[in-house]
């Protein structure tokens, strides 16, 4: 395995965050260079229109690629200080401008992607002794709408097919299920109740567009049976890691914050933002001022600061004896949380 193959492989790059980072379009291919090694070598990292990047380092004094580091048996002080600060150059890039493959499937992949955009919803792998499956949550609820796991084709039914597929788990309406199970890459439910569920081989059978409605269509079967986006103040959590984004300083200094938009929220609502790991606690209490700022490219809303907590003052602890289990996207508060805050907010 080529040194660079541990750093790439399994990522999804991103055009525009690849733009951003400083990387140059030349025919279709993204170029970027950087120095290093007090300027005798440069990191040259190319990411063509297939989304497959390569690397290499140049010798700047030599004018030629430099071989010296991926000589297994080159141990020396000089080699192992190349060789950790090219790493540390990939290293970053990769965590700046890529998103990693989370399926085995191509089509899974592209499904992630169309979930974490439409819904800011991402997997999660609930079960300790089948680490390998995982499913789909709505925010709000935390009530799965799909589940993925690999199954032997012949676990559907299918005989004249080897090995194993990768498939999603959906729900339907029963009055509907005769329909769905005509069409080329939907099966009864594995493992779950084939009265209301069917799942969906994940191979390319069932074009995206039909793949991703019914997964949408999921989505809201097991949405909250409630009127409660329609009037009225929510409360939501949203999740900000701090290992990445630095929301202390904007919201300390200017009492405001520009956020990108998220479903359902609304001028008036409470924005709580949850700090992720390693302080995992409700750090910002925030009042949208205004929603759907356009921007130019996606939409914004923006948050006021109400008030700031100590990191000790609504910890993941207490969230969970509210009945709040996790933060991974935005989700509304349970009732018991929000009379907490409520409560905090009066004392302001």
């Amino acid at each position: 395995m080529q040194f660079e193959e541990a750093f790439f492989k399994d990522k999804i790059w991103q055009r525009a965050r690849l733009l951003d980072y400083g990387f140059k379009e030349e025919r279709g291919v993204l170029r970027f260079c950087q120095s290093f090694m007090d300027g005798h070598f440069e990191a040259r990292i190319q990411v063509d229109s297939n989304n497959q990047a390569s690397a290499q380092i140049w010798d700047l004094d030599m004018d030629e690629e430099y071989h010296g580091f991926r000589i297994q048996r080159a141990v020396g002080a000089f080699v192992g200080e190349v060789r950790e600060r090219y790493a540390e150059i990939l290293q970053h890039l990769v965590q700046h401008c890529t998103e990693e493959e989370t399926f085995r499937s191509t089509q899974g992949n592209r499904l992630v992607r169309y979930v974490k955009e439409h819904f800011q919803e991402v997997p999660d792998y609930p079960f300790t002794k089948a680490p390998d499956i995982a499913t789909l949550r709505h925010a709000t609820n935390q009530k799965w709408y799909g589940l993925v796991t690999q199954v032997p084709w012949t676990a559907l039914g299918v005989v004249d097919k080897a090995g194993t597929v990768e498939i999603i788990n959906v729900k339907v309406e029963a009055g509907q299920m005769k329909e769905w199970l005509a069409q080329e890459g939907i099966y009864p439910a594995y493992h779950m109740s084939k009265k209301t569920w069917v799942s969906i081989s994940l191979d390319g059978s069932l074009a995206d567009e039909a793949l991703f409605a019914l997964v949408s269509k999921s989505r809201d079967l097991v949405a909250p049976k409630t009127t409660q986006f329609s009037f009225g103040p929510c409360c939501w959590f949203i999740p900000a890691n701090p290992k990445l984004y630095d929301i202390d300083t904007e919201l300390r200094s200017k009492g405001m914050i520009l956020w990108t938009q998220k479903p359902k929220i609304k001028a008036g609502d409470l924005v709580c933002i949850y700090m992720t790991a390693p302080i995992q606690a409700i750090r910002y209490l925030c009042r949208v001022t205004e929603a759907h700022i356009l921007g130019e490219e996606k939409e914004f809303m923006q948050l006021e600061l109400v008030r700031e907590l100590a990191d000790d003052t609504f910890p993941l602890a207490q969230m969970k004896e509210l009945g709040v289990k996790a933060v991974r996207g935005p989700r509304l508060a349970t009732p018991e949380c929000r009379a907490a805050l409520e409560k905090l907010l009066e004392e302001c």
